[in-house]
């Protein structure tokens, strides 16, 4: 009888302890990066630097890491296909259209935390990442190092949610990015 009692109180306890451990790795504690990304006077020079301005709908994403022999990261951030529903501005090569499927490098990326529970999530300069439910507008230029890939301009300037349930970062030039937001809306008429 005393077997049995120690026996259902240690597998209730490993049973705890698995549990707890299970719930653990499924949470995910958020690290800000600072990158000193560069900002724009305005949006002419904004606009300067981009090859494509579009709106649309984001699909899905999946986590980009490349790490060297030691484990350090070399690069990370999340691919995610955007869908396009309306091009404003295209001074690229391969001329993109409403419906097309481009692929997005959002500065934002996940490392497994391995035996210790739990992932770490990274992101520059608070840069939140596009939901799937919103529509956003994009400010985008072609990544040096795969073309099938569009990075975001000027970060957190480069990318805004046309919804009303948008989030709005906390970054020091939060009030002209919100101006780059409403003159991109003016000046090419987006609904």
């Amino acid at each position: 009888m005393k077997f049995k009692k120690t026996l259902a109180i240690t597998l209730v306890a490993v049973g705890i302890t698995v549990t707890g451990y299970i719930y653990a790795d499924s949470q995910t504690k958020t690290v800000e990066i600072s990158a000193m990304s560069v900002t724009h006077k305005d949006l002419n020079e904004l606009e300067s630097r981009s090859e494509l301005i579009v709106t649309g709908v984001p699909l899905d994403s999946e986590n980009h890491v490349v790490t060297d022999e030691d484990g350090f990261v070399q690069e990370g951030f999340t691919i995610t296909s955007f869908k396009i529903d309306g091009v404003y501005s295209d001074k690229m090569e391969k001329k993109i259209k409403e419906g097309d499927i481009i692929k997005v490098a959002e500065p934002v990326y996940t490392i497994d935390n391995g035996l210790k529970p739990g992932q770490t999530e990274f992101v520059i300069e608070d840069y939140k990442k596009m939901k799937q439910s919103n529509r956003y507008i994009l400010v985008l230029k072609p990544d040096v190092n795969y073309p099938d890939l569009n990075v975001i301009v000027g970060v957190k300037e480069g990318q805004y949610s046309l919804d009303s349930d948008g989030e709005k970062g906390l970054f020091l030039v939060e009030d002209e990015a919100k101006n780059f937001k409403e003159e991109l809306v003016s000046k090419y008429n987006i609904k």
